[in-house]
C-alpha cells in the first residue's frame, strides 16, 4: 500500500513517528479509540531496522539475564523476562485474532558455546534460569553445531514481520480515526501551550502527545538519549537451504553468530548474521560483507547491514522523555531484540498514552539515570567510542579500500567528500554530519556516507536515507564546481 505525503498543516491527538513495528503496533492497539492518530514514517513504511531483521520471537536472548542481573538485580531480570513472555502473548494473540498468515512458527531458540572459556557465562545464566523457572535443555536433539555448553528453550516462534506488519497496516487503514503519511520527514518538535508542533515536510502538526518510534531521536538534550546508548552494527546474509531445521541459535562467543531458518512457499533460506561491532570500529564494510559472504561459502542471495540502538545497562528506553516533556514518548534500545521490545513498547505506550498504569512502566522508565555499575559501559561504548570515531576520522581523511573512488579533502574552508562513480561523474557532498558534527566515512558496497558516532547515513548526492540527522548534506552549486 501506498500513501500520500504530509502537505499542509495537520492537527491530531497523537502523533506516532516512525513506520516499523513499534509505531505500526502501536497504531494497531489506536484502531476505533476515542483518539485520533497520525502515523509518520520518513520514507516508506518499513523500510527502516525492522525490515532487516532476523526475525526470532524469543526471551531467550543470549546472555541478556545474567548482564541485567549484574548491572541491576534478579527482581529487574524477572521483570524483563516477565516483558518478553507478555509480547510473544500479544504476538500469538494479533496473528489468531486477525488471521494474519506470516509464517508464524514454534521453534526452538538455542545460546551456545563452543569455547571453554565461555562454558561459565552459560552456566550463570542456567542459574538465573533456575530462577525464573523457566524449562530448559542443556542438550539438544535438534541442533547440529559443535558446542561446549548449551541452553535451548521450546516455546519460542519466528516470523515473517512484513507479512505481519502489512496486515496490521492495512487494518489500520480502515480505521477512522488513524492517518497514515509516508515520505513524511519530523525534524522539530516545540511546545506551545498544552500542545506540541512537530515540523513535517515544512508542515505544522499540532498534537497533544508525540511518541518517537524511529529507532532514535532526531533531538539530543531531553532524556539525553545519546549519552544512554550506542549503536551496533551487524551483517547479514541468506542463502538457499537444501533442509529446514527447527531451531534458531545465538552464539555466546566475542564473536557472534545468530542463524534461523526460514520457509515460504517457494523456497527455503538459512539467514545469518555475524561480524557485529560498535558503529565506530570495522568501517571497512566491504570487508565485513566479505566475511559474512565466505562463511557462508559465497552462494548469498541477499546481504544486508542491520543497526541497533543498544543501551549501557541492557534495557529498553520506553516511556515519557522528561518531567519537563512528559507528553513526548519515546521507544528505543531494544539491544538487537526488536520484535518482543517493539511489541511490548506498544503495549506499555497504550497504556501510558491514555493515562494508564502499566507494569513495565518503571522498568523502562527513560528518565533512569547512569547506575554505578554500568559507568564502564557508558565510558567505552558511548563516550570513547563516539570520541574515537571523531578524533580518527580527523586526523585520518581517507582510506586504503576507497581505492581512488572516494577522497576526503577540504575545499574552500569546508571539509568535503568526493565520490567518483563509473562514468567518472564527481560527487561533492559536505563530509560533516548535520546531527552531532562527526566526521562521515563511505561505505563501499551501499555506496552511502555513514556516520560513525550515531548512525546516520546519506547517499552519493547527499540525501539523507537514515537518521537521526533530518538533514542533508549537500553542498551549494559553487562547491561543486
Amino acid at each position: 500500500m501506498n500513501f500520500a505525503s504530509i502537505n499542509e498543516n495537520k492537527k491530531t491527538n497523537i502523533l506516532i513517528i516512525g513506520g516499523g513495528i513499534t509505531g505500526i503496533s502501536l497504531a494497531y492497539q489506536f484502531i476505533n479509540k476515542n483518539y485520533d492518530v497520525i502515523l509518520i514514517e520518513q520514507f516508506n513504511l518499513l523500510s527502516g531496522v525492522t525490515s532487516k531483521t532476523t526475525a526470532k520471537i524469543t526471551y531467550l536472548q543470549d546472555m541478556i539475564y545474567k548482564d541485567i542481573c549484574k548491572t541491576h538485580d534478579f527482581k529487574t531480570a524477572k521483570l524483563y523476562y516477565e516483558s518478553q513472555k507478555d509480547a510473544i502473548k500479544l504476538i500469538k494473540k494479533i496473528i489468531k485474532e486477525e488471521r494474519i498468515e506470516c509464517d508464524f512458527k514454534k521453534t526452538n531458540s538455542i545460546t551456545y558455546t563452543n569455547k571453554e572459556e565461555n562454558v561459565s557465562k552459560i552456566k550463570n545464566e542456567m542459574d538465573i534460569l533456575d530462577k525464573l523457572k523457566v524449562k530448559y535443555n542443556k542438550e539438544s536433539k535438534v541442533f547440529d553445531k559443535e558446542y561446549k555448553a548449551l541452553i535451548e528453550i521450546e516455546d519460542v516462534y519466528t516470523f515473517n514481520p512484513i507479512k505481519y506488519l502489512n496486515h496490521l497496516i492495512k487494518l489500520i487503514s480502515k480505521s477512522n480515526n488513524i492517518k497514515i503519511y509516508e515520505n513524511s520527514r519530523g525534524y522539530k518538535i516545540k511546545k506551545e501551550d498544552n500542545y506540541y508542533v512537530t515540523l513535517v515536510n515544512g508542515y505544522e502538526v499540532k498534537s497533544n502527545k508525540v511518541v518517537l518510534a524511529c529507532n532514535y531521536p532526531f533531538f539530543t538534550i531531553p532524556g539525553l538519549i545519546p549519552f544512554k546508548t550506542y549503536l551496533e552494527k551487524s551483517y547479514v546474509a541468506t542463502c538457499k537451504a537444501d533442509n529446514i531445521k527447527n531451531y534458531a541459535a545465538i552464539t555466546s562467543d566475542d564473536s557472534s553468530k545468530s542463524f534461523r531458518f526460514y520457509e515460504d512457499k517457494n523456497n527455503k533460506y538459512y539467514i545469518y548474521l555475524t561480524n557485529s561491532s560498535s558503529i565506530n570500529s570495522k568501517l571497512n564494510n566491504e570487508k565485513n560483507y566479505d566475511e559474512v559472504c565466505n562463511d557462508l561459502n559465497n552462494k548469498v542471495i541477499y546481504k544486508w547491514m542491520n543497526m541497533d540502538v543498544m543501551s549501557n545497562d541492557y534495557l529498553p528506553i520506553i516511556g515519557s522523555i522528561s518531567s519537563e516533556h512528559k507528553n513526548v514518548f519515546i521507544a528505543t534500545g531494544y539491544n538487537t531484540w526488536g520484535m518482543t521490545n517493539g511489541t511490548i513498547s506498544s503495549k506499555v505506550l497504550f497504556n501510558l498514552l491514555r493515562g494508564k498504569k502499566d507494569k513495565y512502566k518503571n522498568l523502562f522508565d527513560p528518565t533512569r539515570g547512569i547506575m554505578l555499575n554500568n559507568v564502564s559501559n557508558f565510558m567505552v561504548n558511548t563516550l570513547l567510542g563516539n570520541l574515537k570515531a571523531y578524533s580518527f576520522n580527523l586526523v585520518k581523511k581517507n582510506y586504503s579500500w576507497y581505492k581512488n573512488k572516494v577522497f576526503v579533502i577540504n575545499k574552500d574552508g569546508k571539509r568535503v567528500g568526493v565520490y567518483v562513480d563509473d562514468d567518472n561523474k564527481k560527487h561533492i557532498v559536505s563530509n560533516v554530519c548535520p546531527h552531532l558534527k562527526c566526521f562521515l566515512t563511505f561505505n563501499m558496497v551501499d555506496k552511502t556516507w555513514d556516520c560513525p558516532c550515531h548512525g546516520s547515513r546519506y547517499d552519493i548526492d547527499g540525501n539523507i536515507v537514515k537518521g537521526p540527522s533530518v538533514a542533508d548534506i549537500k553542498l551549494d552549486n559553487d562547491l561543486n564546481n
